[in-house]
Parts: structure tokens; sequence; C-alpha cells
């Protein structure tokens, strides 16, 4: 066994060298991916729920959890499987969001069986099949929603969902990579403490003569019984072991297994003419904020002409002497509106309450927050100017998401206030201006965030 003892050594400081890497690089990487793939996911799931194809689950109450917990993936009942589906996603959020902020990342806490349950939850969604083809109820019937708007006629939603699900394939097989990274470590760490527990004891080699395998395979589990009974029995590492040590090659294998714990750091060197990703990104945001002046133009106009139906008689400007502190809204208990609009991949339009006070709320803060973004010296362009490159593909998809709902509903309702108007033989003001400048920015700013995915993808 001299030989075996030599080799425990050098595999010891080999796991040293190797765990510090892990802690210091690898683990950051992986805790930063599942932070992404959760703020993509939710990007997602806003489209869909948006779009009326899911909803949110009314029981997402604050959860605590120990351990991460996997949805339930049985085949979905024929009626109401949207709900069904709705409430298997939101319990994946759930378990997303513990794991990005909660769940321990400590090499020591990442145990194989941990490192399983990542894996298992990453994979509960298979973004790799995804489709009709997929092996999982939830992975097909997500898909299918998803793939109404991928394939739809809004082509801002549809290319944010392309774009979108071509950052997720990417940040999984990073994840997965990570995870691959790490199981190796665990497996060869389980190895050494047999090695140095079980082993020495058993003389698997002596001299010139060597146990037969099967023997072997005996005596390791009976050793492993009196000296690692705290610890799980893996049966293929410890055949792996009695291979390394047993086998004709077995100094061959035990040579692969120091080669694979060496720490080789690489330096990817990006093209000369590559635009950095942060840049494409900053500029991405900054054409959002253009069109907050016609958001804050669309919401005087449209607040007049629903006075003009109310009341009959013109007071415009409403919101605009809310800014400057002028008066005050007019509050009416009934200011909530049926509105049409187009669902992609059906003929027939549907329908929304929007709920005009504050939709008027809602969107006078997004106004004033994009102004913000425009301005150089404002706390939150200060912040965007800080933000990682991940944190500022998340924030601008955020934005986009929120505008694509924003200019639907003003659509809608200039719509809908035009034809009633048009009914009542009054005169009425349109916002075609103000909502073809705020699609142009929304246009503009997806082809950046497309850019960046396809520079992403170059590298």
């Amino acid at each position: 066994m001299e030989g075996s003892v030599g080799f425990l050594d050098r595999l010891s400081e080999a796991l040293v060298t190797r765990a510090k890497w892990l802690e210091t690089m690898q683990i950051t990487k992986l805790r930063d991916a599942m932070i992404s793939y959760q703020s993509l996911f939710e990007g997602v799931m806003a489209m869909l729920i948006r779009k009326g194809l899911l909803r949110e689950d009314p029981y997402n109450y604050e959860q605590a959890f120990t351990e991460i917990v996997l949805p339930s993936d049985e085949t979905l009942p024929e009626f109401e499987n949207s709900d069904e589906l709705s409430f298997r996603l939101a319990a994946f959020r759930r378990q997303l969001r513990y794991v990005s902020t909660e769940y321990p990342m400590q090499l020591s806490d990442l145990g194989l069986a941990r490192l399983k349950r990542v894996t298992s939850l990453v994979a509960y969604v298979n973004w790799l099949e995804f489709g009709e083809g997929s092996k999982s109820p939830t992975t097909k019937a997500f898909a299918r929603a998803f793939m109404k708007v991928r394939m739809g006629s809004d082509t801002m939603a549809s290319q944010i969902l392309k774009d979108s699900e071509t950052q997720i394939v990417r940040t999984m097989q990073g994840i997965r990579a990570l995870i691959a990274e790490l199981v190796a470590y665990q497996r060869e760490v389980w190895k050494a403490e047999l090695r140095a527990k079980v082993l020495p004891s058993l003389g698997l080699v002596s001299g010139e003569t060597r146990m037969q395998r099967e023997e072997a395979q005996r005596a390791v589990r009976r050793g492993f019984a009196h000296s690692m009974a705290d610890k799980p029995w893996y049966p293929a590492l410890a055949d792996e072991v009695i291979d390394e040590e047993i086998a004709d090659d077995g100094e061959k294998r035990r040579d692969k297994v120091l080669t694979s714990l060496v720490v080789t750091a690489t330096v990817k060197e990006k093209p000369s003419n590559a635009p950095e990703g942060r840049t494409i990104l900053k500029d991405a945001v900054r054409m959002l904020g253009r069109p907050h002046e016609e958001l804050a133009t669309a919401l005087a106009i449209l607040e007049e002409n629903e006075r003009v139906l109310l009341e009959g008689r013109p007071t415009g400007g409403g919101w605009l002497k809310r800014i400057l502190g002028v008066g005050g809204p007019t509050q009416a208990p009934d200011r909530q509106y049926k509105v049409q609009f187009a669902e992609p991949g059906t003929a027939t339009p549907k329908t929304e309450t929007v709920d005009f006070p504050k939709l008027l709320e809602e969107v006078e803060k997004k106004s004033s927050f994009l102004a913000t973004l425009t301005s150089g010296s404002s706390p939150a362009s200060r912040k965007v100017a800080k933000a990682s490159e991940k944190q500022l593909a998340a924030f601008l998809d955020r934005q986009l998401n929120d505008l694509l709902l924003i200019h639907r509903r003003l659509t809608s309702l200039n719509t809908s206030f035009q034809a009633r108007m048009a009914q009542e033989k009054k005169s009425a003001r349109g916002i075609k201006i103000e909502l073809l400048t705020i699609k142009n920015a929304i246009i503009k700013a997806n082809e950046k965030r497309h850019e960046y995915t396809n520079g992403a993808e170059g590298h």
C-alpha cells in the first residue's frame, strides 16, 4: 500500500488547491448564474402572465424553506391545466428565489446529495428539450404557452422571448458545467476519505498479490460500514477506488484523477472590434428613457378625453396639474374600462379590464423614472452605470416588459375612448404620435438587446 499512501498525499494536496479555486471562483459564478436564470425566468413569466396565458398564484405567500422541494411534474389534468401549470411554475419560481438568495453555497455545504437537488431544480423546466417532444408534462405545457407568443404576431414580444430563451439556454449550460465541476470534486473527496479510512486495513494489494474484484468489493463495503457509517454509500465510486488500486491500468487511472484536479485558469480575449456588452445594454436603457415626455403627454390627453366622456366638458391637463402642484385628481368610483387587445396566435381579440386611476399612477411613476435615466447625475442613472452586465440585462428585460404592457393598455384605452367619443359626436384628441414614439423606443431598445444577445453568442 506504499504507492497508494503516496498517491493519497498527492491527492489530498490537489483537493486542497482545487477547493480554494472552487470556493473563490466557481461557486461565486454559480450563485450569479442562478440569480441570472431566476431573473430571466421571471421576465418570461411576466410576459406570459400579461398575455393572459398564465396567471399569478393567489396563494403565493412567503414560505420558509430548509431544502429544495421540486414541484410536481405529473401529467396535467385535462381541465384547468392552465391553473395547475401556473401553480407549478409559481412553486418553481419560489424555489429559484430560495436557491438564489438563501441556499447554502459554501463548498462544505454542497455535497453530492445537494448538488443533485440543484441539478434537478435547474432541469425542472427542460429548455434543452423545450417543446411537444419533451418527456416532462410541465415543460411541454409551458412550451405551448411560450410558443403562442414566440410564434405570434406581436413581433416585439416574440423577439423578447426569443432573446430570453437564448439567454436561458446559455445560462443553464453554464450552470450545468459549474455543477459538474463541483460534483467531480465532491466525488474525489468521498473517494479520498474512503482511501484514508477504509483501504489501509484491507490490504487490497499485498506485494505481487491482488484481491479479486468481487472480493475487494465485499471487503470495502464491510470496511465502509465500520469506519464511515455516517456517510452515504456510493457503490460506483467505491468501484472506481478499487479499480484505481487493483486494475491493470490502476496507475494510469490514478494519474488521470490527479490531472482532473489541476486548476487551469484561462482568460478569453475579446476581439478588439467587438462592442462591450455593458455599453450595448446601457445604450438600450437610455433609448427606453427617451419617450418619457410622450408618456406624460399621452396620459394628459387620455385623462382629458375621459373627463369629456364623464362630464361632458373638457377639463384637460389633470395629470399635468398634479405635476405642477395645481389642484388634484378627480376620484371617480367607476373608472374601470373593458378594452380589447390582439392576442398573438388567435383571431379573436381578448378583453381585459383596465383600472384607469391605477394605470395613471403606474405610468406617471414610469415616466418620472425613465426621465431620471436620461440624466447622468440622477441616482438611477448612476446605479445603471455601476451595474454589472447581468444586472443590466435583467433590468432592461423588466423595463421592456413594463413598457410593452403600458403601450398595449394606452393603445387599447385610446381606441376605446376614440370610439365612444365618435358615437357621442364629441371632439377627441388622439395619442397616435405618442404611441408611435414609445413603440419606436421599445423596438430600438430591443434591437440593442438582440445585438447584445448575438454578441454574447459570438463570444
